[in-house]
């Protein structure tokens, strides 16, 4: 089971009770128990108006929400121009500020800053979740072939590693075995990964294919708000370029797009290609 949440929205304060609702109302649908709902909602208004207030630059920011099986992961990501993390990982229980932080802290089961020089900063909260009697995410977890996924354990980083490094390899078939028996398709590495943007960037096309057959997504950005095809255009992909567009991946999205990125290396083939896409004009 897996759920995803990607919001982007303006840096306003009306934003938050707006976020906090939409995701408390997926979760609520799920069964999750009330205490943990609790507990993910101050998160997630402390996460957001962190960024709201402190953020420099940038006029939006994004919440990425993860709900799989007994984890959900919620990335809160702001587009300014990056902060030193290590300085304010551990502020005073008697500071006036930083107390957001120690709140996070206090309520996720684990918590991490990234801040990525001139392109933002990331928040990444995660809580483990307990599902109600009878309740439709118990259902749906309980149906799941395969459950090690829902842990943040050493062996479960572990076994996500061997995946990400069979993406990049291009192991179709050993990664595929995996999927097969109910690994998450859309499984993200910590920063925001997935399988499939790690076998587009090294270059292979067939395990890109084997991956959107099983219903990973093309258009699923990282952290850093990178998209799978426009990292194969600048990789000078045309297989694993091919593989994302018949896979259904929006050359305009993201920024920069792939179509940005074509014309910034003088790319006239993916271009062509590119306007092949592109819907009719009015």
């Amino acid at each position: 089971m897996e759920i995803s949440l990607d919001l982007q929205l303006p840096r306003d304060a009306a934003s938050v009770p707006a976020t906090r609702r939409l995701l408390d109302a997926a979760l609520a649908a799920l069964g999750v128990e009330d205490h943990i709902r609790d507990d993910i909602e101050v998160m997630l208004t402390e996460a957001c108006t962190n960024v709201i207030k402190h953020a420099e630059h940038g006029a939006d920011y994004t919440v990425r929400a993860t709900i799989q099986g007994r984890r959900c992961v919620i990335k809160v990501i702001d587009s300014g121009v990056g902060f030193d993390a290590g300085s304010i990982l551990r502020p005073e229980a008697s500071a006036e500020h930083g107390r957001g932080l120690l709140i996070m802290r206090s309520l996720a089961d684990d918590v991490r800053f990234r801040s990525f020089a001139e392109d933002g900063a990331l928040v990444s909260l995660e809580k483990r979740l307990s599902y109600g009697e009878d309740s439709l995410g118990g259902v749906l977890l309980a149906g799941s072939r395969m459950q090690v996924l829902t842990g943040a354990g050493p062996e479960t980083e572990e076994f996500a590693s061997r995946l990400f490094q069979m993406a990049r390899a291009g192991d179709t078939a050993g990664l595929v075995g995996h999927l097969d028996t109910g690994t998450p398709v859309n499984l993200a590495d910590d920063r925001g990964d997935t399988l499939l943007m790690h076998a587009a960037r090294h270059g292979h096309a067939g395990t890109v294919r084997a991956l959107a057959a099983r219903g990973a997504d093309p258009e699923r950005a990282n952290d850093r708000g990178r998209r799978p095809l426009a990292g194969a255009v600048f990789g000078n992909e045309p297989a694993v370029v091919r593989a994302l567009l018949d896979a259904g991946a929006d050359p305009r999205a993201g920024s920069p797009s792939a179509i940005d990125t074509a014309r910034m290396f003088g790319n006239t083939e993916f271009l062509a290609w590119f306007s092949q896409e592109a819907p009719p004009s009015a």
